[in-house]
């Protein structure tokens, strides 16, 4: 019986001004890869050069086109060499290359997309990130109807299938949802796989607040275009609520003094008129979707 040939691996690494830690994240990274393929994303130092001396194939943007950007690209990286399992590691020395084994394991045991979740083991992790992460995590398992506990996790790696089939859009930060998103719609199998993290204090470029919300955001909105039923429903709801709320205090005020409270009517009947035309919306745009989603 013929031994079954070993996986194509490639270490897949998004970079922006890393040139403190990349380095050693390559070599590091090498022992567990085929390859490691660094996308520097319009960096002003000397990242491209580091990674390149420490053995990495280096594609570089000619300027900073974003986080979801690198992706994109370290995916078409993938597809173009030909990876059966392609491994997706922060630059920035926050996750420990020794862990890409664990991922890659669960790739050849018949995962499609294995996701290292920081959750499952809860060490070292501030507290403002870990109130970030619960918050981001939570509208996207509504976005992607996942259960997983980490979804904002940059380490992960894909089966052949789903680097074949994911095209995500996002150029942000929000393509960590987004792919999610994707793999649960085209039915592919998740798992979440055990990780440490490491945090230190020039580690990350971006401001934690300005990153948070800047990726709800854009979570919102694909919320919003891919589950508009219930972005709309819920958001015109709380408007009919609220609607009838002031109604009732209208009312009250009526039978109580004899005063009708012409603004608080007016704006009671405006919620109201609001909250149903929301929801309309939500069942007009949810047949859209679907019909659109049955077509592909």
């Amino acid at each position: 019986m013929t031994a079954s040939p070993r996986p194509k691996i490639i270490v897949g690494m998004p970079a922006y001004n890393e040139e403190k830690y990349i380095g050693s994240v390559v070599l590091q990274a090498r022992r567990y890869a085929d390859e490691v393929v660094v996308v520097d994303d319009g960096s002003s130092d000397r990242t491209s050069k580091v990674a390149e001396l420490a053995g990495a194939s280096v594609i570089r943007h000619g300027e900073n086109k974003g986080y979801g950007a690198t992706i994109q690209s370290i995916l078409a990286q993938a597809r173009e060499r030909n990876a059966d399992i392609l491994v997706l590691l922060d630059a920035d020395s926050q996750h420990d290359p020794e862990e890409i084994s664990a991922l890659t394991k669960a790739i050849t045991e018949g995962y499609d997309l294995a996701i290292g979740s920081r959750k499952l083991r809860r060490r070292d992790i501030p507290a403002y990130r870990q109130i970030g992460q619960k918050v981001i995590s939570y509208f996207t398992r509504i976005l992607s109807r996942s259960k997983l506990s980490d979804t904002e996790s940059g380490f992960r790696a894909f089966s052949r299938q789903a680097i074949a089939v994911l095209e995500p859009k996002e150029k942000g930060m929000a393509i960590s949802a987004e792919t999610v998103s994707e793999a649960t719609a085209k039915g592919l199998r998740i798992a979440e796989v055990p990780i440490s993290a490491i945090y230190t204090k020039d580690g990350s470029t971006l401001n934690p607040v300005r990153h948070g919300f800047g990726v709800l955001n854009r979570i919102m909105v694909m919320i919003s275009e891919r589950r508009p039923l219930l972005f709309f429903g819920i958001g015109g709801g709380i408007l009919i609520a609220l609607g009838i709320f002031a109604g009732v205090v209208v009312l009250q005020k009526l039978f109580a003094f004899q005063d009708l409270h012409t603004g608080t009517a007016l704006i009671s009947m405006l919620l109201i008129t609001i909250g149903i035309l929301s929801i309309f919306t939500g069942i007009i745009l949810n047949l859209l979707v679907k019909r659109i989603s049955d077509s592909l």
